[in-house]
């Protein structure tokens, strides 16, 4: 056809593949750094809970969504960030610059590919985090069910829930029966309570995510600390209602919620002539935040033809502190949205507009070669170094 540059289809797969390789290696990565981050409550989770490696292996399938939601939007940037700049390190955007070939064309699989992670961004936002985080709670309430009596050590002084220090003379390894219970609660700092009981049980208490430490046939033997005053307490049944902070790690109701019931309840809310900011916000997130792959997808590909001086590592640092600046512009909309000071979908889309200023900018310069091919992002880093060691050399 008249006008049509022979082989682009190649070079589309050529550009997208550059692309892809280091997107894929980015997720990887990035998400491999998120998931250590939660290792150690893993573990314990493990060691003081009697949880199987096999059941936190399936809590973390649940969490992973909310991970992914993260590490896509970076890992692209990531990924357009390595690929232009080992094609233009190899002088090969400059060849197709030389063909006639536009950036603006050169861009064309770069945005094919932001699309199709976009979706799938966008999928996990509207469906399958709200799913994956459903399930985790009831996978973590029925791991409290029938794992926190294991974490109750036999004849030595537990302190699993926060402000109770709890002794079991023996733990039933068939239905968990605690039997010869000793608490120390010490929450109240104006009362100190010793329960004695001969026999206890575990109950967990989904609607009000806390655990109940049923006692039978025992005393309460308490202090006030004011006056010294004591007094006992005989019982037949004592239920003492703590939270489980150890194996509650859950996120916001209102991120459980599919498209649907999260409209209805914000409808709901303001039917009754109340707000419910944080529904708000939550539903606004998931129209803004997926937005950021396109925007760091074209802002990878103006960054990519910069040199770098530090090589693939200043990359990646360019990357993660744009990705901090979007975090953080994110996080202030939160806030703004979540106390009702701005609307939720203006608060949650201020590092979108941000970002897409300093895209489109970035690439109609770059495209126009308008800006300093020769400098790269990185380089005022570089400079502040050189004066550093100029100055030190001086003095």
């Amino acid at each position: 056809m008249k006008g049509k540059i022979p082989g682009t289809g190649i070079l589309d797969r050529y550009v997208a593949l550059e692309v892809m390789a280091p997107f894929g290696v980015g997720v990887a990565l990035l998400t491999f750094a998120l998931v250590t981050a939660r290792m150690l409550k893993l573990i314990e989770m493990v060691v003081n809970h009697g949880v199987a490696v096999s059941e936190v292996v399936g809590l973390m399938t649940y969490i992973m969504p909310a991970f992914l939601e993260l590490t896509f939007p970076m890992a692209l940037l990531l990924g357009v960030l390595m690929g232009f700049g080992r094609m233009s390190g190899d002088q090969e955007m400059i060849a197709a610059r030389a063909c006639g070939i536009s950036l603006y064309r050169l861009a064309a699989p770069v945005l094919a590919v932001a699309f199709l992670v976009y979706a799938a961004s966008t999928y996990f936002a509207f469906s399958l985090r709200p799913w994956a985080n459903g399930r985790m709670r009831q996978e973590l309430y029925h791991l409290s069910q029938t794992r926190t009596s294991a974490g109750l050590r036999e004849k030595i002084f537990n302190d699993n829930f926060p402000g109770l220090l709890i002794y079991v003379d023996e733990v039933s390894k068939t239905d968990g029966t605690l039997k010869g219970v000793m608490i120390t609660d010490g929450r109240d700092p104006h009362q100190w309570n010793t329960i004695i009981g001969k026999r206890g049980l575990l109950v967990p208490d989904e609607e009000h995510s806390q655990i109940t430490l049923r006692l039978f046939d025992g005393a309460v033997y308490g202090v006030e600390a004011q006056s010294d005053a004591t007094h006992v307490t005989r019982f037949g049944t004592y239920d003492l209602s703590v939270s489980d902070e150890v194996l509650r790690f859950r996120e916001e109701d209102v991120s459980e919620l599919q498209f649907v019931a999260l409209k209805r309840r914000i409808s709901d809310a303001r039917a009754s002539h109340t707000r419910d900011y944080e529904a708000e916000t939550e539903l606004a997130g998931k129209f803004t935040i997926p937005v950021a792959t396109l925007l760091f997808a074209l802002l990878g590909v103006s960054l990519g033809l910069k040199p770098a001086r530090g090589g693939h590592s200043e990359r990646f640092g360019v990357a993660v502190a744009l990705f901090f600046l979007y975090y953080s512009l994110m996080k202030v909309g939160e806030s703004l949205a979540q106390r009702g000071k701005l609307n939720a979908f203006v608060a949650m889309s201020i590092p979108d507009l941000v970002f897409t200023a300093l895209a489109v900018w970035l690439f109609w310069r770059a495209a126009s070669d308008r800006g300093d091919q020769g400098r790269g992002p990185g380089d005022f880093v570089w400079d502040l170094i050189e004066r550093f060691e100029r100055s030190r050399q001086a003095a």
